[in-house]
C-alpha cells in the first residue's frame, strides 16, 4: 500500500509541476558535442592529421595573445553564454508549477485545472450573493482564492456569507481547497 501511495504522490507532483528535462536534455546535448569536438581534435592532432575545424592548441595560443577578432568573437560568444546561462538559471530556481491542482478522490487522485477552482469559487459567491454569475469574478492560486464581487445596485452583500459559501463549495472538492478564501466586494454597484 505504501508503495501505491508513493507513485500516486510523484504523479500528483509531476502532474502539477513543469518538467526541466528539455532543458537538462539541451545542456547536455551541447555539452557533449563540444567534448566530443575537442576529443576528435586532440585525435586528429595525435595522428598528424589537419584538424576537423580549429586546432585546440591554436585557440589556446589565439586566446594567450588575442588580437582584435579573436576578442570580439570571445565577446560574442561570452555574451550568448551568459543568457544562455540566465535562462537556464530562471529556469532550475523558477517554481514551474502549472496551473492545475489536485482534488482528492475516493478512487485515486483528480488534477483540474486552476480555472475551474476560481469559476466554482464564483459560481458560488453569485449564489450567496444574489448577484449574476457576471458579477462574479475569482482567481485559483494553490489553496488561495480571490473572489470579487460587484453588487446590485441598493443589494448589501454580505462578505462572511460569500466567503462561507465558497469555502464550503470549496471544502466539498476535498483537500485544502476553500480554507483560504478572500471575498472583495467592489463600493460601486451595477443596476439589475
Amino acid at each position: 500500500m505504501s508503495s501505491t501511495s508513493s507513485l500516486e504522490r510523484r504523479l500528483r507532483r509531476r502532474s502539477v509541476h513543469r518538467s526541466r528535462s528539455t532543458a537538462v536534455a539541451i545542456t547536455l546535448i551541447v555539452t557533449a558535442l563540444v567534448a566530443a569536438w575537442i576529443g576528435v581534435e586532440a585525435v586528429l592532432k595525435a595522428i598528424g592529421q589537419p584538424p576537423l575545424l580549429a586546432d585546440p592548441q591554436t585557440i589556446v595560443d589565439a586566446a594567450l595573445k588575442p588580437d582584435a577578432a579573436f576578442t570580439t568573437i570571445a565577446e560574442v560568444i561570452a555574451g550568448v553564454l551568459v543568457i544562455v546561462g540566465i535562462i537556464l538559471i530562471v529556469l532550475a530556481v523558477g517554481p514551474g508549477r502549472q496551473p492545475r491542482s489536485v482534488v482528492d478522490h475516493d478512487r485515486g487522485a483528480v488534477v483540474i485545472d486552476t480555472r475551474i477552482l476560481a469559476s466554482t469559487a464564483a459560481n458560488a459567491a453569485a449564489l450567496a450573493a444574489g448577484v449574476p454569475e457576471s458579477n462574479t469574478s475569482a482567481s485559483a492560486r494553490g489553496h488561495r482564492t480571490e473572489v470579487r464581487v460587484v453588487p446590485l445596485s441598493g443589494i448589501p452583500v454580505d462578505t462572511h456569507v460569500v466567503q462561507q459559501a465558497v469555502q464550503d463549495r470549496l471544502g466539498r472538492l476535498g483537500g485544502k481547497h476553500g480554507t483560504h478564501v478572500k471575498v472583495h466586494v467592489e463600493q460601486k454597484g451595477t443596476l439589475a
